[in-house]
């Protein structure tokens, strides 16, 4: 089983710019591949100014260190 977590596509609404961050998860078995992607966070900018909803997991610096230093 493999987990990675990644910034999908910019998601434009006016001023506001929304980035969807996710997590893909594959997992290989005799009978074939299955594949699932979760929602994990939001990254929210309007006027020059960012926020972040966590959607899932512990913190906002542990989801922070996966998309900037992944393992």
């Amino acid at each position: 089983m493999t987990a990675e977590v990644r910034m999908q596509e910019p998601r434009v609404m006016g001023n506001r710019i929304i980035i969807p961050v996710v997590s893909d998860v594959s997992l290989c078995h005799e009978q074939g591949m299955m594949c699932s992607v979760r929602p994990l966070a939001l990254l929210i900018g309007e006027d020059g100014k960012w926020g972040i909803v966590l959607l899932e997991g512990d913190s906002v610096v542990a989801l922070l260190e996966k998309i900037i230093l992944p393992v």
